[in-house]
């Protein structure tokens, strides 16, 4: 019998998927009102012209994350070592996009929260132990 999930693995699955959500409403909704259009602002997607070079690329980065997030759930709900790395490049990376729309003057605050709070969680001690398998020294 396996034992139970550290807090810090329940706060960053809840997040992953939060991050499913935004990122989801930011690439699949048109309509801005509502929760899904509050959604869609909060989430990592940054405005580009439709059609552009930069918009398909910025597309498919999101969908590779969106997807990542999806795995990153599986792998946390099988105690999976790889699951661990997951979490922390996509947080890292949307991160990163958060950190640029702060500097270009467009924060997203929540999302830029979220993974914060992510990025804090994995990096306990029990949160690594349960998906690592062993302690760092």
């Amino acid at each position: 019998m396996r034992e139970r999930y550290p807090l810090g693995v329940i706060v960053v699955a809840l997040i992953s998927v939060m991050r499913i959500a935004t990122i989801a409403a930011g690439l699949f909704v048109v309509k801005e009102d509502g929760i899904l259009g509050w959604l869609a602002q909060n989430g990592p997607i940054p405005t580009t012209r439709a059609g552009t070079d930069v918009e398909i690329i910025v597309r498919a980065f999101l969908v590779g994350l969106l997807i990542a997030s999806v795995l990153t759930i599986v792998g946390l709900v099988l105690h999976r070592r790889w699951a661990w790395v997951l979490a922390i490049i996509s947080a890292g990376a949307i991160l990163a996009i958060d950190i640029g729309w702060w500097f270009a003057g467009e924060p997203r605050p929540v999302s830029m929260l979220l993974n914060a709070i992510a990025v804090f969680y994995l990096n306990q001690r029990d949160v690594r132990v349960a998906l690592r398998g062993t302690p760092d020294k």
